[in-house]
């Protein structure tokens, strides 16, 4: 597999933003957040321990992280350096003995196989999210399970009522005090990159669960309802058409 011709945009990208998504992490590290993630996280892996565990595109690291001092063996990977350094500080902050790998997420091809595989707000911005999961499911143990927490960030870029949806919510949360987390000629580049992207043109999670029981795992299922709790009132209003979704595909 070759690499994809913008994928150099694509890390300079989340290169930019490494210091901030950075910033979004240590609160969540000092925060009610941490505890609401690891009781979620804790349900979906039905408290099992040791489990060895891939944390795809890690950014700072906090799952990876969480994981570790769950009692997992993790490792971690993300095609961005700058996000790389930003995770390999925060397992030395936080005392975790992760393995923490730059990489291209896609073309991954470890020595070992794992019992896990996750990610979180990282699917959406895969350039060709098929032969990601594909790769998945070689890499997981029988039994193992692909769990993948996203939403339909950018379908208002390609959907038309999307798009009025979220313009309405997003000038209702603004009026509540919402800030973005980028200024805003990060977040129109992001969106131009989005354009690129193929998941910002289907519906999800009914199309990733299609995908990944065709491409052979025996269960999937989708877990929402969640991710209220994890959002201050102006994320709620922004985010209220674009609910967060969690797929558990079990191979």
């Amino acid at each position: 597999m070759t690499e994809h011709k913008l994928a150099q945009q694509y890390r300079e990208y989340w290169d930019k933003g490494a210091a901030v998504y950075d910033e979004i992490v240590d609160a969540e590290f000092a925060t009610d957040k941490y505890e609401q993630w690891n009781a979620i996280l804790s349900n979906l892996l039905s408290g099992k321990k040791n489990l060895n565990i891939l944390d795809v595109g890690t950014g700072p690291g906090f799952f990876g992280v969480l994981l570790s001092r769950m009692g997992h063996q993790v490792t971690a990977i993300d095609s961005s350096p700058e996000m790389v350094a930003r995770a390999h500080k925060n397992a030395q902050k936080y005392n975790c003995d992760i393995k923490i790998i730059k990489t291209d997420i896609i073309e991954y091809k470890p020595e070992d196989t794992f019992d896990i595989i996750i990610s979180r707000n990282v699917t959406w911005f895969l350039y060709n999210p098929v032969a990601a999961y594909q790769n998945w499911y070689e890499m997981l143990n029988d039994g193992g399970q692909a769990i993948i927490f996203d939403a339909n960030w950018n379908l208002f870029l390609s959907d038309p009522q999307e798009a009025e949806l979220f313009r309405k919510a997003k000038e209702e949360a603004i009026e509540q005090g919402y800030l973005p987390y980028r200024e805003e000629k990060d977040i129109e580049e992001g969106d131009q990159l989005a354009l690129t992207l193929p998941l910002t043109y289907v519906r999800r999670p009914g199309w990733d669960s299609e995908m990944l029981r065709s491409i052979g795992f025996n269960k999937t299922h989708v877990h929402q309802g969640f991710d209220t709790e994890l959002y201050t009132p102006g994320e709620q209003v922004l985010n209220r058409h674009r609910p967060m979704f969690a797929i558990v595909a079990e191979k």
